[in-house]
């Protein structure tokens, strides 16, 4: 069974409707921009337009009054077959993304995906924190018996192991963003005619937020033993 409309987004819904931005909707309703525009996306509110612009395109590739290809085509075409293939084996949450992935733009998508990067490398900051030089990290990675007695195998990690593989993952998951805002600049500039006005000023925005964190140093203080116990 279908989940109800969240009540905020037929809320957001009226305000498109009257023409709001979706950062200018985000903004009244205290939400995430990225979640207007999944709601837009998966309750499909361009359909209505897109729905339209199809059926112009079809009866001006449509054959005369009578002729088979006049409604488009024979029953049973390769399209209808592919969404029948879709609903016979993928789960309902599955096709709902995307449908809501075949209605955005590339533009769109790419944002998306550097919102996702952006977040995992904030998240990353909690996951891969080192409190100090004393944080040690003892797995035991096998366990089993000899012949004479048990067999343990265990895995350490020291503090500043661990904090150079944190520094190693940031460092890349940094240049793996710096090169997607970099494909999405020169994307929208090459469309920018074509553009939106959200579409433009949301670059600008992460572009300010990258550069300010790459200018933040770093801290690490480590305690040393003796003066903790002093």
């Amino acid at each position: 069974m279908a989940r109800a409309p969240d009540k905020r987004a037929e809320k957001a819904h009226e305000l498109y409707q009257k023409g709001l931005k979706l950062i200018e909707i985000a903004s009244q309703l205290d939400i995430p921009e990225g979640t207007v525009r999944s709601w837009k996306n998966r309750y499909k509110w361009n359909a209505t337009l897109q729905s339209d612009k199809r059926n112009v395109a079809k009866r001006n590739k449509g054959g005369q009054p009578g002729n088979k290809n006049a409604n488009g085509g024979p029953p049973g075409n390769k399209k209808a077959e592919k969404h029948g293939f879709f609903a016979k084996w993928l789960p309902e949450e599955t096709r709902e993304i995307m449908g809501a992935i075949q209605s955005a733009d590339s533009l769109d998508l790419l944002w998306d995906n550097i919102q996702l990067q952006y977040t995992a490398i904030i998240r990353a900051q909690k996951l891969m924190y080192v409190r100090d030089q004393e944080d040690k990290t003892i797995e035991k990675i096998e366990h089993g018996y000899g012949e004479t007695s048990e067999k343990n195998k265990w895995e350490v990690q020291q503090a500043w192991d661990k904090h150079a593989t944190f520094l190693n993952a940031q460092s890349r998951a940094m240049k793996t963003l710096e090169g997607m805002i970099k494909q999405y600049d020169e994307l929208l500039n090459r469309n920018w005619e074509l553009a939106t006005e959200e579409q433009k000023a949301r670059i600008a925005i992460l572009k300010d937020k990258v550069s300010n964190d790459k200018d933040k140093p770093i801290q690490i203080t480590f305690t040393k033993a003796s003066e903790k116990n002093g």
